[in-house]
């Protein structure tokens, strides 16, 4: 029978709060692109955008999602073998320049090599983070605590795109100067505040 009583907030550990601060930059970063991504892609050259065609942007945003939900499984067992810590260290380094770089690459392979980067990078955070989110919270707080998580993957999801979109309006080199902006915030976030997760209820 589950514990009636009141879960209360602070039953929730550092390391839980830590992962889902960094859940909501890096929705922020994702979104924050993504959004926008169909109008840079497909937008034309003298306002800043890429100037490919439709079946160009079909091709990387359908290209680019698919091993976006098939690299996981690679990068959840590496996650396991070499530590969270370590795998969302190198899930910053990866996604921080390859924002970067969308905005600077120019042509069909470098920018479809610069979302496949992006694509790695998040593959590499994700797991860990919903696995974190699982081993501090016990079967009480479990409820509660994805509940949290999904509330801070909507709000990275709906503040992301407000800023790209008013960014945009100034140049679009904001926009993937932001996303690597958010997502070098949590490089502090995982070096000073995160802890490897041992058990489900720390």
């Amino acid at each position: 029978m589950r514990d009636s009583k009141k879960i209360s907030l602070k039953e929730f550990p550092q390391t839980f709060w830590t992962v889902n601060t960094m859940e909501i930059f890096e929705r922020m970063a994702w979104y924050g692109f993504f959004t926008v991504s169909s109008l840079y892609i497909t937008g034309p050259v003298s306002e800043g955008a890429l100037g490919f065609s439709n079946q160009d942007r079909g091709v990387l945003q359908g290209v680019v999602t698919f091993f976006l939900y098939l690299f996981p499984v690679v990068t959840g067992s590496l996650a396991d073998r070499y530590g969270y810590k370590r795998m969302l260290l190198a899930a910053f380094t990866v996604l921080v320049p390859a924002y970067y770089l969308l905005g600077q690459f120019k042509t069909f392979p470098t920018f479809f090599m610069a979302f496949m980067l992006v694509a790695l990078g998040a593959a590499m955070f994700k797991p860990v983070i919903v696995d974190t989110v699982a081993r501090t919270t016990s079967e009480r707080t479990a409820s509660m605590g994805f509940g949290i998580f999904y509330m801070m993957v909507n709000i990275g999801g709906f503040v992301g795109p407000i800023i790209a979109g008013i960014v945009r309006g100034w140049d679009w080199k904001y926009v993937f100067i932001a996303s690597s902006s958010w997502i070098a915030l949590n490089f502090i976030l995982v070096s000073i505040f995160f802890k490897e997760p041992t058990s489900e209820s720390q």
